[in-house]
């Protein structure tokens, strides 16, 4: 009998029905399932780790995007397939993977029995102001630097469980008219390049709540890293840059767009805040990301993401 482990952060809202879903459609499919918990200290790839030792033949996550992340990192690149009911705040992963976000049965279904296909992954190296390099880690949706980090560190624990992804929306708000930081980027090993950003943002896929997507066109699967340099230089250019999220209008001047397989960004007057799908990671000297195509197999609704 096939073997599924669901791996799920307990105090996330929703969590007690999204695992019960979850096993009563293991039931129905005649597959053996069992549930391990995620803890304060060990958030998910410690469990993802164990399950591929036992020799499990699929996983489950239940939780938020900090969560699948954990396990999304283990499972990289060994084929496991990886279903996904999302109970967390924001959720961006699975939005971009068009999975139910309010239908727990029906994200279930799709995370126990959906056709797996390859998604990428993102992969970020992080250097300090010391110098220190920390060891990579990965990202499933975006690395934010500059105002768009400050305003995910200011959107507190307690606000996002009672009001969830309005809390990240009020604490950008106040940030709408805060100057920008000067940043260096270079592009699969080009020239290097500067300019005057309120943020930049590295995006694996780019989708957020209100049907918006920060750069409509990114997939999941297309084996690269989009990269949005947001430079508005007053309040009206939100407008612009909104409508472009939309799809309705562009926004030249205001949003540029690049494409690459590696991203390397630095510092020019002070350390950059940076935040990784949405957890802020403090400041930093510089950050290098590549993408790490089709290194995950996620459980989906359709043959491609």
């Amino acid at each position: 009998m096939p073997t599924l482990v669901v791996i799920g952060n307990p105090t996330a809202r929703r969590f007690e029905g999204a695992v019960d879903a979850v096993l009563r459609e293991a039931a129905r499919a005649g597959v053996y399932a069992r549930v391990v918990p995620t803890t304060p200290t060990e958030a998910g790839a410690s469990q993802a780790r164990d399950a591929v030792a036992s020799g499990a033949d699929a996983v489950v996550a239940v939780g938020g995007d900090g969560t699948v992340r954990e396990i999304a990192a283990v499972l990289a690149g060994t084929g496991i397939p990886l279903g996904i009911v999302p109970v967390g705040t924001a959720n961006l992963f699975a939005r971009n993977l068009d999975l139910p976000l309010r239908d727990a049965e029906a994200a279930a279904r799709i995370a126990v029995s959906g056709a797996a296909a390859p998604v990428d992954l993102g992969r970020v190296v992080l250097t300090r102001a010391d110098g220190t390099r920390e060891p990579e880690q990965p990202f499933l949706v975006v690395v934010g630097v500059g105002n768009d980090a400050l305003a995910v560190a200011a959107s507190s624990l307690r606000a996002k469980r009672r009001v969830g992804w309005a809390a990240y929306i009020a604490a950008g708000a106040r940030r709408l008219g805060h100057p920008s930081f000067a940043v260096r980027g270079r592009f699969d090993g080009g020239p290097v390049e500067s300019a005057h950003a309120w943020s930049v943002l590295v995006h694996n896929a780019a989708r957020i709540p209100a049907g918006l997507q920060v750069l409509p066109g990114t997939r999941l699967d297309d084996g690269l890293l989009h990269v949005a340099v947001v430079s508005p230089r007053h309040l009206a250019h939100w407008g612009r840059i909104a409508a472009a999220g939309a799809g309705i209008a562009r926004a030249e001047g205001v949003l540029r767009h690049r494409r690459a397989l590696r991203v390397t960004l630095g510092a020019v007057d002070e350390p950059m805040p940076v935040q990784l799908d949405g957890d802020a990671v403090g400041r930093v000297e510089r950050l290098d990301a590549r993408i790490d195509s089709g290194a995950l197999s996620i459980r989906v609704t359709r043959s491609q993401v």
